[in-house]
């Protein structure tokens, strides 16, 4: 079975729901879903319950997944800081081949049209091949997508105090290219297998290199 990860941060609860409405797109794929949360490292006093009740995302779902789906809201026209150190916590893992072959689609949202979705959507999608993952972006070759905005690099979803305005037009947005973004994921599982079975365990944090690896 396929297994897709939703990775997201919130603070007032807008990408919560998001995860609500992704996981209701994915579920005719067949495919199995985690949605996760990353641990906010600024403004976390404004964190909202409702932004709060999916677990953590760690280093354990990013090795189950075979395809990621990262969405952050846009901070003063750039990605999450949340977002930014969870991308930065996994490296090394990265680094070492883990994500070869993962796809990988980017979502952003904002409180107005022009309020920083392209470059959230394209700092994401650059992490992402950064990885080794395959960008999976919604393109325009799918009129459905202009029934949003249009973004080709990224779904993008322009709140309305805070909420997700059209739940139905974005539910079918996502439901249009989420069935993409699983049937490329499915098709990829070969190139995953082979690259997975050649990582190389990824070392542990903080131990200084020794002698021979500083003169090797």
């Amino acid at each position: 079975m396929t297994r897709i990860l939703h990775v997201y941060s919130s603070l007032f609860g807008a990408n919560a729901e998001l995860a609500r409405l992704v996981e209701a797109a994915l579920e005719p794929t067949g495919c199995e879903v985690r949605s996760r949360r990353v641990r906010e490292v600024a403004l976390a006093e404004d964190v909202q319950p409702s932004a709060t009740k999916d677990d953590l995302a760690t280093a354990d779902d990013l090795a189950w997944a075979d395809g990621f789906i990262i969405s952050s809201p846009s901070h003063t026209g750039l990605l999450s800081a949340s977002i930014k150190a969870f991308i930065d916590e996994n490296h090394d893992a990265a680094v070492a081949g883990a994500y070869l072959n993962t796809t990988f689609t980017a979502m952003a949202t904002s409180a107005f049209a022009h309020a920083g979705q392209e470059r959230v959507v394209d700092d994401l999608n650059a992490a992402g091949a950064a990885w080794g993952c395959v960008l999976v972006p919604p393109s325009t070759a799918d009129p459905t997508m202009n029934k949003l905005d249009g973004n080709p690099y990224g779904l993008s979803f322009v709140l309305e105090h805070g909420k997700i305005p059209d739940a139905d037009t974005a539910a079918e947005v996502l439901s249009a290219h989420l069935t993409r973004f699983v049937a490329v994921t499915e098709a990829l599982a070969p190139l995953r297998s082979a690259d997975k079975s050649a990582v190389p365990p990824v070392p542990p944090k903080n131990i200084p290199p020794s002698a021979a690896d500083v003169f090797s």
